[in-house]
């Protein structure tokens, strides 16, 4: 990254936050997934990305059986400002609203908890995370301002031209 670049600002979405701080997560979305998140959490300690959600993730995450340690570590990546929590704010509302209107006109459903993860990524410009399905399926897509919407990738390496 150069004096002049920016962090990558990635969200996170809730399902990003549990596949981290639960270890048996890995079985389920795979070793590729996982080490993705870990990068981006290290890239953010170190000041390289910008992790940001949803205050609503607070309440899908802390509402999951956690561990007391894995807990800790959620409610510590915020204080320590690796992860930066964005509330619920009139803009970020209004644009929920319109997603949620745009996809009905397309004859889609889009829920008003995931219109407000998606509007307030796309508020803060922000590459969405997401091992939702349903979710995957707006990426890049008019509905929601060409948002991208992916499963967690890992930075590829800056490989020598040949």
């Amino acid at each position: 990254m150069s004096g002049t670049d920016s962090p990558k600002i990635i969200y996170w979405d809730a399902c990003i936050y549990l596949a981290w701080l639960i270890p048996q997560q890995e079985q389920v979305y795979g070793a590729e997934a996982l080490d993705a998140i870990r990068q981006s959490a290290r890239e953010a300690f170190e000041r390289k990305a910008t992790i940001i959600t949803s205050a609503l993730t607070f309440v899908e995450v802390l509402s999951a059986s956690l561990t007391d340690d894995a807990e800790r570590l959620f409610r510590k990546s915020f204080r320590s400002l690796d992860h930066t929590v964005h509330d619920l704010t009139p803009p970020i509302a209004m644009k929920a609203r319109d997603f949620r209107q745009n996809a009905a006109v397309k004859g889609r459903s889009l829920k008003t908890p995931d219109a407000i993860h998606l509007a307030t990524a796309a508020i803060y410009k922000a590459e969405f995370w997401t091992f939702d399905g349903q979710l995957l399926g707006f990426n890049r897509d008019e509905v929601v301002d060409f948002l991208p919407v992916r499963r967690p990738i890992a930075a590829q390496p800056n490989l020598p031209l040949t």
